[in-house]
């Protein structure tokens, strides 16, 4: 155990020769919150220290919790979320008043749309300034954070602390999850506790008489459950076995609740294909019998659709194809009344399956599954592996005998997706955490990456945000460290995820994380868009904009960067290991020595340079277009009419009167017609 400081070391008070109180606050606001934090169980905690709450952040570090710095604040509390996720423990963050919390309020909203439990605590000002905006740094986290959290209490006396961080870690962990806030101002921090309470309200109450240590005794710790109806249980129990085409959708939720187990004795039960979404990816193996990834070809057929703790929001086209469903949510937020439903069974996911499976067992009901089932699952089996074999077969097309990847510095996402898949397989088996921060990468390789253990595969969720995956990285190694576990990370940048939080990438460098952050380089945000809605150049931006145009006398650039960033120089410049990937016959063995290397402790940055003709195929999709409906059709590169015709010929009916044009496949890259009348001023826009 490492050694605390002495205002938690009652036996080392008693040899001084003045007692504690007399030369410093004691005891102190920052005391009493770092023993609630570690009353919590908490070991870590992620942030960037500053005036306003030293008070509290050297408490922390002298009560034996390590402090992880940051540069930024949002990347803290990245790491927060993915250390959450992982080990299934609030993630403790924290932050100054004013632009710390500031910097923190889009990293905390990311975790409320992905139910982490984060307690973030933040500085404040002092009170007697309130609203009048002539101190430093005035802000006031308790009313931002109030819309993107729980609960934010702005703490005032220190009596108050205790209590209120422990009904703070209650309702973080209870479902559904989320983030708690607390704004922790220096008027409270610079208190001395024993003077003010025996001066308030007559000096009536004890120190902290709403707070009682281990509330709970040995479960104090762990959050909230509760158990499913019973009779709804019966009736959901004998609906599931009697479909005859049932299939199950897991979400994120059971992670939280630890139910992986009891979902897998309920699909071997039930004979039920499933599949999983995010977080819930590898709660059950993906080489599972069972498991299907997505929703199968067939989906027609589906006559049952279970969701386990699934978010049914816009990926899921809001489950508007879904047959009649049975909802399972250990929340009333997340059963969805916009669904054919038949039943709800709504508790603690693990609890809810174990009562599922356990009455399913009593009634030896598994002797009704009939050989239709059987042929279902098989069905459903075969459709997976041909599905894999299909993909396969489809990145390696565009391998490097492809004449475009034979011939140029760059590759195809598709391939790189298939090469991750299969190299996550044979050094780790499929076990390796992966964060998604990369638009157009999220597309291709989803569908390839397979994930063997929870809490694997760690997005943003419905923020659909870039930068967050370096911190996450970081705090997904570092719950891995705490846990054992030592497969190496790895991190799917975007160049713009990459510079919009890489240099942090130096935490991981400084506490020797076995990381591997793979930057698929392609020049910018989503440069591939511009093929399909403004011209290779941005010919369709103000001529101000247009790429190789003059503006103040510098050449301007449209809405891209240049591919040649050298992020591998940026690595060797923190520490970290540098590499250039750019040719597709060595992209295998690359990855393998960077996953090497982060084994040995020294993260490493991989900069691959893309295909820029390459789009997130939801580009051209019915979202965009409406995104994109009020672009000229008669300017619109082909592709861009293509997109147009499909999905917008209801709604602008002269579309139909247009000369029709076959609609692309995003995989591939553009043939010379399809730049239409914009002529590619560079070779890598060719």
């Amino acid at each position: 155990m490492s050694r605390l400081g002495i205002e938690f070391d009652e036996e080392s008070q008693k040899k001084l020769s003045v007692p504690l109180g007399q030369r410093e606050i004691y005891p102190s606001v920052g005391k009493y919150i770092a023993e609630i934090l570690r009353e919590q169980g908490v070991s870590i905690a992620f942030g960037v220290p500053g005036g306003h709450i030293w008070h509290f952040v050297d408490a922390i570090s002298r009560i034996g919790i390590k402090t992880i710095t940051f540069a930024h604040e949002q990347n803290a509390v990245y790491a927060g979320e993915a250390y959450s996720q992982v080990t299934q423990k609030p993630g403790v963050c924290y932050g100054t008043v004013g632009p710390g919390a500031g910097n923190a309020f889009s990293a905390v909203q990311q975790a409320w749309l992905s139910n982490s439990p984060i307690i973030y605590l933040a500085g404040g000002i002092e009170v007697e300034h309130d609203g009048l905006y002539n101190t430093i740094q005035e802000s006031y986290a308790h009313r931002f954070f109030e819309h993107v959290t729980k609960w934010s209490p702005r703490v005032i006396y220190p009596w108050q602390v205790k209590q209120f961080l422990t009904r703070g870690f209650k309702i973080a962990q209870a479902a559904p999850k989320a983030p708690v806030a607390f704004e922790l101002g220096i008027d409270l921090l610079f208190s001395k506790n024993d003077e003010m309470r025996q001066h308030y309200w007559g000096g009536f109450f004890k120190h902290h008489s709403d707070y009682l240590e281990n509330w709970r005794g040995e479960d104090t710790r762990k959050p909230l459950t509760c158990a499913a109806d019973p009779d709804a249980v019966t009736k959901a129990a004998r609906i599931i076995i009697e479909a005859k085409h049932p299939f199950m959708i897991i979400g994120d939720m059971p992670v939280w609740d630890q139910a992986g187990p009891e979902l897998e004795e309920f699909v071997n039960l039930t004979k039920m294909p499933f599949s999983s979404r995010r977080l819930g990816r590898g709660i059950i193996s993906e080489k599972h019998f069972n498991s299907h990834r997505g929703l199968p070809p067939f989906k027609k057929e589906i006559d049952l659709v279970i969701t386990a703790g699934l978010k049914v929001g816009f990926f899921d086209g809001y489950g508007a194809d879904y047959p009649s469903v049975i909802q399972i949510s250990n929340c009333q937020e997340q059963v969805w009344t916009y669904m054919d439903t038949k039943e709800v069974l709504m508790g603690n996911i693990k609890t809810v399956f174990k009562q599922l499976n356990d009455y399913i067992k009593a009634g030896n009901m598994t002797v009704q599954l009939d050989a239709e089932r059987e042929a279902w699952l098989q069905k459903c089996h075969d459709s997976n592996a041909q599905a894999a074999i299909k993909r396969r077969d489809k990145a390696y097309k565009y391998g490097p005998e492809h004449p475009r990847y034979k011939n140029n510095d760059f590759m195809h996402f598709g391939y790189m997706a298939q090469i991750i898949r299969e190299v996550n397989e044979e050094l780790y088996d499929s076990k390796v955490r992966v964060m998604i921060d990369g638009y157009t990468m999220s597309d291709f390789v989803m569908p390839y990456l397979q994930f063997t253990r929870p809490a694997s595969c760690i997005t943003a969720n419905d923020q659909a945000g870039v930068g967050h995956g370096v911190g996450q990285a970081i705090g997904a190694a570092l719950g891995d460290m705490e846990k054992g576990e030592l497969v190496p990370i790895l991190a799917l940048m975007g160049d713009s995820g990459m510079m919009n939080a890489g240099w942090d990438v130096e935490v991981a460098v400084r506490h020797k994380l076995p990381i591997v952050f793979l930057v698929t380089n392609n020049g910018g945000w989503m440069p591939g868009m511009k093929y399909v809605w403004y011209g290779p150049n941005w010919d369709m931006l103000g001529d101000q904009d247009v790429y190789g145009n003059d503006w103040q006398g510098h050449m301007q650039m449209g809405e891209e960067r240049p591919i040649g960033i050298q992020f591998e120089k940026f690595a060797e410049s923190i520490g970290a290991y540098g590499m250039v990937c750019n040719r597709e016959e060595n992209f295998c063995n690359d990855l393998k020595r960077a996953f090497a290397i982060a084994e040995k402790g020294q993260p490493v940055i991989m900069n691959c340079i893309m295909d820029q003709h390459l789009v997130n195929k939801a580009i051209m999709g019915p979202a965009y277009c409406l995104m994109y409906a009020h672009l000229p059709y008669e300017e619109l590169p082909p592709r861009g009419k293509a997109a147009r015709q499909r999905f917008l010929s209801n709604w602008f009916p002269a579309l139909k009167n247009e000369p029709q044009i076959p609609f692309p496949d995003s995989w591939e890259p553009l043939g010379e017609s399809e730049f239409g009348p914009y002529i590619p001023k560079e070779k890598i826009f060719k």
